[in-house]
């Protein structure tokens, strides 16, 4: 029937999207971290992934889209973690594990990874990319981080602190894993969080 077979199709269809949309990312990509990101014009990157740049705009609005668009999903799904964890758990724990899910994307691919970080580190759009990134997050995170300390209302202060605490600890791990060839980005995190955690011997 018609509409049996409409749905697979439109399945069939996003996963093809996103696959060309994961492949002109990753060339893009290389041809930031070697040349520049404000080097790199979106015909170069149309011509190097086999597609016309009216075609490359229909996957990525703009240039700092191909190197940013999957971050916000991100988001979610750290609150989904959080949410998972045992509720008597310490929630400076919780936030770590919260933060497994971007652990497990970078160990996934880490060379991909850290030229991601490269070209943002050195691109002062995408850094700024950055702390909106993190407004986004804390949206649904510092409510769930309140919630999880006991009195969402009184001590919204708290969970705010302790959630942007959290952030600069995964862009410290990020950078000393991009920069330093060979580290653990899990390694660096747990670091991180261990220097800031709550008691921890100065």
């Amino acid at each position: 029937m018609p509409g049996e077979s409409a749905v697979p199709s439109r399945a069939l269809g996003k996963i093809k999207a996103d696959a060309v949309a994961a492949s002109i990312s990753a060339t893009a990509l290389v041809l930031f971290d070697e040349k520049g990101f404000d080097a790199v014009t979106a015909d170069e990157i149309a011509s190097a992934s086999g597609i016309s740049r009216r075609s490359l705009f229909r996957y990525f609005a703009t240039k700092e889209d191909i190197v940013v668009a999957g971050h916000a999903a991100y988001g979610a799904r750290i609150v989904d973690r959080v949410k998972a964890r045992p509720t008597d758990e310490d929630v400076w724990t919780s936030l770590r594990r919260g933060y497994d899910v971007l652990v497990e994307g970078v160990e996934s691919d880490p060379i991909a990874a850290a030229r991601t970080m490269r070209v943002v580190n050195s691109t002062a759009s995408l850094r700024a990319h950055t702390l909106e990134k993190h407004a986004a997050w804390a949206v649904d995170l510092v409510p769930e981080i309140a919630r999880r300390l006991g009195d969402a209302k009184a001590r919204r202060l708290e969970a705010d602190a302790l959630t942007h605490a959290s952030f600069a600890c995964l862009d410290v791990a990020l950078a000393h894993f991009t920069f330093a060839p060979g580290t653990s980005f899990r390694d660096k995190l747990d670091e991180a969080f261990g220097a800031l955690r709550p008691g921890h011997a100065r």
